[in-house]
Order: structure tokens, then sequence, then C-alpha cells
């Protein structure tokens, strides 16, 4: 494996990184994050696992963004579970392979056991009922998307959208110019950008 990734997700459609192994599983979870689709979203959507042994091989008509993308930075196994507790789910672990891999059943069963920790190791940062606070790494990994959830609250009230479609327009802008949602969320905040009702702006 390349690397890996712990990311946090909400109902509503907010993430954050919590961890990452490397630079590269970071960028490759921030592109997944700016298209809006990808196995890690698939995996949080339906609470089940996501295993993809070859993205060039296997899923080129499943995500018309990701995998292009996902390929040409080197990325071809990828293997996504969901972090759960009972019917609770908040965040994926994605597992990363820079050459097709069939992951073999003790292979499968260290990924779940890993997403088990990393429920656990979440849950444990978070437990204020011992008069904890939120553990600091947390809690800037949070903070993170701040401007991203900022320029979000700014174009629902331009446009009267809900809050995923304004989070949706801002992917299909991005997308459609060749920017990181990043970057069209600080022009967004800072007034240098206004998306308008056809999408352009």
């Amino acid at each position: 494996m390349s690397g890996a990734v712990v990311t946090l997700r909400s109902a509503g459609g907010s993430e954050a990184i919590a961890a990452s192994s490397n630079p590269d599983s970071r960028e490759l979870a921030e592109l997944e994050f700016g298209l809006g689709e990808g196995p890690s979203l698939d995996a949080y959507a339906n609470a089940q696992p996501v295993l993809v042994a070859d993205l060039a091989d296997q899923f080129q008509g499943r995500w018309s963004g990701y995998t292009p993308a996902a390929v040409k930075a080197g990325l071809f196994g990828v293997y996504a579970f969901p972090l759960v507790l009972g019917a609770a789910k908040f965040g994926v672990l994605t597992v990363f392979s820079s050459a097709p891999h069939h992951l073999a059943r003790e292979e499968r069963s260290r990924c779940l056991v890993l997403a088990e920790m990393a429920t656990q190791v979440l849950l444990d940062s978070s437990d204020s009922s011992v008069g904890r606070a939120i553990d600091p790494h947390l809690e800037s990994a949070l903070d993170f998307r701040s401007e991203i959830y900022q320029a979000q609250g700014m174009v629902m009230v331009s446009l009267r959208l809900r809050l995923p479609e304004a989070l949706a327009r801002m992917r299909a802008y991005a997308f459609s110019v060749g920017r990181d949602l990043g970057g069209v969320s600080l022009d967004i905040v800072a007034g240098r950008l206004q998306l308008t009702d056809d999408r352009g702006a």
C-alpha cells in the first residue's frame, strides 16, 4: 500500500481530513472532496466497504471525474472502509495502492481492524465526559475547510440554494475552470468571485 487517510464526514456533506500517512494521500482525499465523487464517498453513503483493485480497468464509467484524475496521479488500487459505531457513521479509512492489487482476505481483515481502531481513537479524542477537550490535531482538521463552508453559505444565500446544492455548484465551477475547490472558495469569500445562476462567474 502506498498510503492511507482518515476522513471525517457528516450527513450534511461536511468533511475534514483527520489523519493522512503522507502528502500524496491527502491530495487524493482532496481530489475526491473537490470532485464530489469517488470510493470513500460511496463507502460512507452506503456504510459498506468499497474495494477497487484496479481503477483503470474496473471503474471507467462509475466516477467520470475522479477515475481519470486519480489514475493520472498514479493511483490504481483504492480501498475505502466506513467508520461506524452501531447505526452511526462518521468517516472513512481509505487505503491507496500505486499498482493494481486485489486485497487478500487477511489484508481485508487487517483494514477492518484499522478502521475499528481509527473509530475508537476518534471517539476517545472527542470524549468530553471526563472533562477533556477535543484533541488539538482533530480540532485543527475540523477547521481546515472553514473557508469552503463559509463560501458555501455565501453561495447558498446569493443563489437561494440549499447547502448541498451550493457546494455542488462550487464544485461544478471549480471543475469547469480547472481549479481546486479551496482556491475557488477563497476567491468567493474575498469577493473576487461570485457565482451566477447560469453556473458561471
